[in-house]
């Protein structure tokens, strides 16, 4: 059954996952029934149409793709007839210092990464920095220095 509120495209898929389920499960639906269950499923707002096609001379010899083709497009006309344009609100926003503060983190993180660079870069030759004091450290490996 196609919910009121629902697009006819999004039942469309839903009918066709059906009937493939059910040819895969060997109980293919004829095109008849593929119709009829299409005319039954509708709400509503598809009244006008389903009676203009149930008294079309051609609906007994209509493929149910003919019959979906033509309810999307009765869909969209309506659509696009019966919704005027909503308008759209304009929303005034005020700017504020938060770019300039970014702007000044980004500074920050590049001195924080240039500082961290230089220590990486002392740490591999050595050098530890205790107080103002740079000693060279002295590597021992089985108790002498190496």
């Amino acid at each position: 059954m196609m919910e009121e509120h629902e697009c006819f495209n999004d039942f469309q898929v839903k009918l066709i996952d059906i009937v493939n389920q059910n040819h895969q499960l060997g109980d293919p639906y004829s095109n008849r029934k593929i119709k009829q269950k299409i005319m039954r499923s509708l709400p509503n707002r598809f009244e006008s149409k389903v009676t203009t096609l149930e008294e079309n001379n051609d609906y007994k010899n209509m493929k149910p793709s003919e019959v979906i083709g033509r309810l999307l497009a009765y869909e969209s006309r309506k659509a696009s007839t019966t919704s005027p344009p909503k308008k759209q609100k304009s929303i005034a926003l005020k700017t504020s210092k938060i770019e300039k503060e970014e702007d000044n983190s980004d500074e920050d993180v590049a001195l924080i990464v240039k500082r961290f660079e230089k220590f990486l870069k002392l740490q591999k030759s050595g050098y530890s920095s205790r107080g103002n004091d740079f000693k060279k450290k002295t590597i021992f490996k089985n108790g002498e220095p190496n």
